[in-house]
Order: structure tokens, then sequence, then C-alpha cells
């Protein structure tokens, strides 16, 4: 008989069957990473998490009355109505002569819930009263939704391609809404035709390495329904087009393709996840001996095909976060194997036969295995509460890392056991001061300075937290940033010309702007629209509403790094030669859609005194083109509101500008919109998202330990991580944002969790009857190779998001790598001195 078939406790029934039923955990192994294959070919893709379109905008056409007129008439009235809907959360207004548009904000919910506010929004449309000659009001509720795929169609029949176009891509099973730009009506029936014939749109495309050439065109914007692969997508709709037998004269040329971004950014994480597969192994291999390392190598694949099996079930598309939470995932998904397989070493080295062995050492340290789990996964799921635009957008995080976590804990309990059956030979923990692994040099410096520590608790404890209150130093010197930028090669021009101003005057700037571009090297192609903004390309871009004093100019360049000198070249440029209108030359950011970054909201009495003095410190703080929307009736509301808009100088951080401007502002009667807001907003919801994650973190340890004060010892070392990210964030010269919040509130978990086996090892040692302080000493040398394997491994896996992964990620590998290097570091000494020191005050027996 098998020695694996020995008598053992009922409750390792599963970490034995596989170590007795080999063949079959063989065929589930194959099985596993069958599913994980097939549900990777069948992930939709995407650039950026989707964000939910919770607003839509109303757009009431009176042709004969006045902006003030509009107000008082249209948009007052239809505010009136609106206020009563159950789940609205802000109403935005905009009067101009014959027009008044309303953007309507309701709280985040699910898509049927939202789809029920819009059916009762048109209801209660039909119940108000507007001046006779009013055209009926346009409630868009899709107006967020980014094209695709954007093509220009040029040459003098480019309306007829363009007509040709759509009605063949109509036949695109997988194709959604199909729209036309600048095809103006051949007869003027109504001021909505008079607006589209306003509408002027001209593209620079460049031939090869040739000069950028003019022309009047049409732009197609094409949208993807969803649940589709983007570049099958991209493909049948290239098909398509080219299978079209256009006049010659007609050329089509993409302006914004969302299907290559998306391959970019998915390739680019891609690549960061390989590396860091790679680098956990090697970190792996520097600590373990090989055997060990090759069990933990063949985890990953195991851990990550469940994990993506999981995705395809939940519906979660690849985007650069949930590919980022993969490699996040990386180092903690190690932790339960690297664990186990430490306990199955630890059982051959003591005498067990391997098949005892293989499911014993498992099923020993399946408590911590279990709470280290859990207590990984309430440091992220939590984030799952985020409100708003910010929970959807960050959703997939603790998603893909909690389905990463629970597949490491099937992997360790099942899997690990088989390969620990096969590949294990025994290999002592750092305990064993004779060992041959060069990191045995450091144990006895390491022992040393435990020892050191235990003979002066309250010196180490003090110097600890001194230590940590002087690290919070550090806190003003970070920049503010709620969003970094988006790395694209792509930028924006904004182009507003006084109130009143003519279409024609409008395109004459335009064109100004165009000659410029066609001077730039740099420039790939460019689209010109005069008369309102460019269709929606970006998810975070809005579109414009149509008026004949704005354009926007969407550039595209020949590479994303091109586009920082081009913006600061351009704007020196525009800043001299355009004087009578505001042109804003700005990048493509990330997050939640901000016109600007600065923006300052004024209302109440002495409306225009506030506006002078609020502009006027914006000037003396370095703010760049400040402006306002004094010239347009705006209510936010329903009170009537002006807002003091600016931008940062290029380089520089509006968290800057606004901390020097604001001691002169007025003291009542304003509100901070733009990325002050949505910071201040984000760290209220992440300090309740925090409470809510350290409370349940210190439940599982109490459930754990069954005791309260041994949970606060290892939660009293949790602070110390805040060392590290306080210290990487001022190395890094990571801005304090959205990121940054939700690095610090993972922190506590993610440390908590690598340095669990060492609580239970402690507790464990007592135990057996061993006195406190040398089982403080053997615990902390036994689990130093589990401890040290996985946080490694998660800091190490984090090294290639941190270096290629962009600016949105610095922010959080910096709170992550330097805190829990520092963390663990100090957690090692600290936490065996606070045992020591609980005991000594008879705090915990």
């Amino acid at each position: 008989m098998d020695s694996s078939s020995a008598s053992a406790p009922a409750n390792a029934i599963i970490t034995r069957f596989f170590v007795e039923h080999r063949l079959l955990g063989w065929l589930s192994m194959a099985a596993v990473l069958t599913w994980g294959w097939l549900s990777f070919q069948s992930l939709p893709q995407q650039e950026d998490p989707t964000f939910p379109t919770h607003d839509a905008v109303l757009v009431t056409v009176h042709p004969l009355l006045t902006a003030a007129q509009m107000e008082q008439e249209v948009t007052a009235p239809l505010e009136a109505a609106l206020k009563h809907l159950p789940t609205l959360e802000k109403l935005q207004s905009q009067s101009q002569d014959n027009v008044s548009t309303i953007v309507i904000r309701l709280y985040t919910d699910r898509k049927k819930a939202i789809d029920e506010q819009w059916r009762k929004t048109r209801e209660i449309l039909k119940t108000v009263k507007l001046p006779e000659g009013s055209l009926e009001p346009r409630l868009e509720t899709d107006y967020q939704l980014p094209a695709t795929l954007l093509f220009a169609v040029l040459g003098e029949k480019a309306v007829s391609g363009a007509d040709e176009i759509e009605r063949a891509l109509r036949t695109v099973p997988s194709s959604g809404r199909i729209r036309q730009f600048g095809h103006a009506p051949e007869m003027i029936a109504s001021f909505e035709d008079m607006v589209a014939a306003g509408y002027s749109v001209r593209t620079l495309h460049r031939e090869k390495d040739g000069q950028l050439q003019p022309a009047e065109s049409v732009l197609v914007a094409v949208e993807m329904k969803a649940g589709n692969i983007i570049h099958d997508f991209k493909d049948a709709v290239l098909a398509k087009i080219g299978g079209l037998k256009l006049p010659e004269s007609v050329k089509v040329i993409t302006v914004s393709d969302q299907p290559a971004a998306t391959a970019h950014r998915i390739g680019e994480f891609l690549r960061c996840f390989i590396e860091a597969v790679v680098v956990v192994v090697l970190v792996a291999l520097l600590l373990m001996d090989w055997r060990t390392a090759l069990v933990v190598a063949v985890a990953i694949p195991l851990t990550i095909a469940m994990t993506l099996g999981g995705m395809a079930a939940l519906h979660v598309p690849l985007q650069q976060i949930s590919i980022a939470a993969l490699i996040i995932s990386l180092g903690m998904l190690v932790d339960d194997p690297v664990v186990a397989s430490d306990g199955i070493n630890r059982e051959l080295a003591d005498g067990q036969p391997r098949g005892i062995a293989a499911w014993l050492g498992p099923f020993k340290l399946r408590r911590a295995i279990f709470f280290g789990t859990i207590i990984n996964i309430v440091a992220f799921l939590p984030l799952a509460l985020l409100p708003g635009d910010m929970g959807a957008f960050i959703i997939s995080l603790p998603v893909v890392i909690t389905l990463a976590l629970v597949s490491s804990r099937i992997v360790s309990m099942t899997f690990i056991p088989l390969l620990g059956y096969y590949l294990l030979r025994g290999q002592k923990g750092f305990d064993a001061v004779n060992g041959s692994h060069p990191l045995h040099r450091l144990i006895p410096f390491y022992k040393n300075a435990l020892q050191f520590a235990l003979r002066r608790p309250l010196l180490t404890i003090i110097a600890a937290y001194g230590l940590l209150g002087a690290s919070t130093a550090l806190i003003p010197f970070f920049g503010k940033q709620f969003f970094p930028v988006a790395e694209r090669n792509q930028f924006l021009i904004d182009l507003r010309l006084p109130e009143g101003s003519s279409i024609e005057q409008t395109r004459k700037v335009t064109a100004q702007i165009g000659d410029r571009l066609q001077k730039e090297e740099a420039v790939q192609s460019a689209i010109l629209v005069s008369g309102g903004g460019t269709p929606m390309f970006y998810y975070n871009v809005l579109p414009r509403q149509p008026a004949a004093n704005v354009a926007q100019v969407l550039v595209n360049t020949r590479h994303a790094e091109d586009v920082p000198a081009l913006i600061v070249h351009l704007r020196e440029v525009f800043d001299r030669e355009i004087k009578d209108a505001l042109c804003l030359v700005k990048q493509i950011e990330q997050g939640p859609a901000l016109e600007t970054p600065i923006q300052i909201e004024i209302s109440g009495d002495d409306i225009p005194a506030k506006i002078a003095q609020v502009r006027q410190a914006l000037v003396d703080a370095g703010a760049y083109k400040v402006h306002d929307d004094s010239g347009i009736i705006t209510r936010i509301n329903q009170q009537r509101t002006v807002t003091v808009k600016a931008m940062a100088p290029f380089g520089t951080l509006a968290s800057g500008i606004l901390t020097k401007a604001r001691t002169a502002f007025p003291a009542s009667g304003i509100a901070f919109g733009g990325e002050e807001r949505e910071l201040t907003t984000s760290q209220r919801e992440m300090e309740r998202v925090l409470k809510i994650s350290l409370a349940l973190i210190a439940l599982a340890m109490m459930i754990q330990f069954r005791s309260f004060m041994k949970s606060v010892v290892v939660m009293l070392t949790v602070p110390l991580g805040l060392i590290g990210a306080f210290a990487g964030m001022a190395a890094t010269h990571a801005s304090f944002g959205f990121m940054a919040l939700i690095g610090i509130v993972s922190l506590a978990g993610v440390i908590v969790s690598h340095i669990i086996v060492l609580s239970d090892f402690i507790e464990e040692e007592r135990a057996a009857g061993m006195e406190l302080e040398p089982a403080l000493m053997q615990a902390a040398l036994v689990r130093l190779r589990a401890v040290l394997a996985t946080v490694f491994a998660t800091v190490c896996g984090l090294i290639p998001l941190a270096v290629t992964g962009g600016e949105l990620w610095r922010p959080l590998t910096a709170v992550h790598i330097f805190g829990l290097l520092f963390g663990t570091v100090l957690t090692l000494v600290l936490l065996p001195v606070l045992y020591l020191q609980f005991a000594r005050w008879r705090w915990i027996k």
C-alpha cells in the first residue's frame, strides 16, 4: 500500500486526493490549462475600462429666442421638471442664442436601471410646456460612446463616398451605431440643418513621407457592438471598405484607430506580464532549490489559467486595468504555493515518506494559507465598493486579483501536493545555519539584529514608530494629480472665438491652425472641425456641442514620444499668433473627463468681482490660459454659476498652481471643480474603503488566532509600510492621486498576508511548549524563506509594470514596491518584539 494512504484527518481529503489519484490529477492539470487558453482567446479586448454611460445631453432649439430668453422660457422649466428624477446627481445647463443644452447626470447604477431612468426622463419632458416655436427637446443618452474606428473620406465625391461606406458597414454584423460628420444638408429646412451646414471638416493627411495635404472631407464614425473581439471587428470593417468600388477621386484614411491602440496597449502589458513571470521564477530560484522553484513556476500558469477562466465567466475583458491586476497579483498568487511547498519540504526533511509529506505539509499550514489568502482578498476587494465612475474604472482590479488569489488557494491544495510528490526532496529552513544556500550568510546578521531588538523591545518600538513619524515629513513634497495624461500619439486643440463670432471667422482661424500644422514634421494627420467638435474618439474626450464660434482639431503624430515637445512648441506659436480667440493645446488624459484641470465655480452675490479676484489669483500663481464662461449663461443645479478655468504650464501640476492661488480666493461663494474636486471625493471614498479593509483584516486575524490582542500585535506592524510608501513616492517623483490612494489602501493587507505565516508558526511553537523568546527566534528563522520569497516575488514582479507600464501605474507600484520592502524588513524584527512586549505586559499569553 502506498504510504500516502496512511491514516489522516478527514478534512485532509482534498489535499490527499491528488496525491493518491495522480493520473486524474495530471488530467485535471491539462484541462485547467486548456480552459485558460480557450478563455484567453475568447476574452473581449479594449484599451481601457468602459465607463458607465449615466449622463445624457438634452438639446432644445428655438430659432427666435435670445440667450436670456432661452434661460427663462426653456432651460428653467426643463430643469424644474428634471429635478424630480429619483436618481439625479447633477444638472448643468448652458443657454445661448437659440439653443438650450442641459447635461443630466444620474448616479451610477446597473444599465437596466439607468435605461429606466431615461424612460422616465422622456415621460417628464412630455409634460413640460415650452414656448411656441420650440423644436421638440432631443435627449441623447449615448453621446458619450466613442467611435471604435473613425474614417475621413476625402475628395470631390466625399459625400457620396461616405454614404456608400455607411451602407456597406451596416451589413457588418458587429457594427453598432454609424454616423457621418461634415455632411451638409442640401436644403436648409430647420435650425438643425443650419447647424449642420455650419459644421465643416478639413483633413490633413500625409502620403508616406510626403507633405501634409489638406482636403475637404466627411467623417464616418463606426462603433462596435459590445461583446465582440475588437481586432476581428476592425478586420471585418476594413475588408468591407476595401471591397467597395469607390470613385477614383475618393480616398479613405483612418484618423482614429481604437483597435490599433488596444493592440498596442495590450501587447505592452502582456510583455510586462511575461517579464514579471520570468522575474518571479528567478526570485524563486534565488531563494529555493531548483526543484521547489520549478513547483512554484508550474503553479503560475495553472493559477493564471484558472483566473482567465473566471474572467471569461464574469465577462471581464482584457484591458490595461485587468492585465495590470494579473501582474500585481503575481507575487501574491505564488504566496500560497511557496508556503505549501515549504511545508512539504519541511516534512520531507523531517523524515516523512513523500506520499505523506506531499499532503501533510500543505494540510498543516492550511489555516495560515487560508487566512493569508483571505487577508489579501480583503485588501483589494473593498475597492469594488467605490461608487461612481471611479468604481467602474477600477472594478476589474479587485475582481481579477480576487480570482487569482482564489485560484492560487485551489492550486496550492490540489496541484502543489501532486507536483511536490514527484519533484520535492526536502529543503530545510533558514534555521539550518550551516546550509549551503548563499543567503545563509545573511542569517547571522538577522539573528544578531533580532536578538538585539528582543533585548531592547521598548527602544526598538520607539525607533520604528519614530521613523514612521519622520517619514510623514515627505508628504508636503508630493505633487497631487488625479490621473496622468494618456500616452497616445494624439492631442487636441480646442478653439473658441468670442460669442457672436460667425462661422466664417471660426473657419479662418481654424485654417490658420491647419497652415501651421502643415509645417510640423511630427504630424502624421489631423482633422480640423469648424462649428463644433470632433466625434468622440476616446472614452474621456467628451464631444462639444455645435456652435458657430467653436472648433476642434485632432492631431495624430508619428509617435507618442512626439507629443510633449510638439505641444510646448505649438502653445508658444499659437499664443503669439492667435490673439482674438481662446486656443487650448492639450494632451489627452486618463480618468474622468475634465475640460480643464483647474476649475473654480463661482455663484451667489457679486459674481463679477469674484471672477476678477479668482482670475488674478490664478494668473499670479502662474496658471496658463485663465478664462471663464461668463459669456454663456450657465447654471449648475438651477443656480447661475460662472466657472473660471485654467491649465497648468506644461510639466507643472495643476495642484501646485491651486496651492499658490488658494489663499487669494474669495472666502465664500466658490466651489472647486476639476481635478481638485475629483481628488477630494476620491480621498473621502478611499478612507471609507480603507476602514472596511482594515476591519475585515482584523476580523480575519481574530478568527485565526482566536485572540483580539494577538491580532492587534500584527495590525500594529501595518503602518510601517507607509515609511517605504512615502519614501518610494518621493524617490520616483510619483504624484499623489487616485492610483496612489489605491496602493496605500491595499498595502496593509499585502504586508499582513506576507508575515502571517510568521505569526502562525509562533503560535505553533508556543502550543508545543517552547518558551516565548526561543519560539520567536525559531519562528523567525523557519519562516524567513517563505516570507522573503513571497515579498521578493511581489516586489520584483511589479518592476516591469513600474518601468514600462506608464505613468498611470507609477504611483501604485512605487507604494507597493518600497512599502513592502521597508515594511517587511521592519516587520521581521518588530513583530517578534511586539509579541515579547505584549507578553511581558500580560496582554497575551
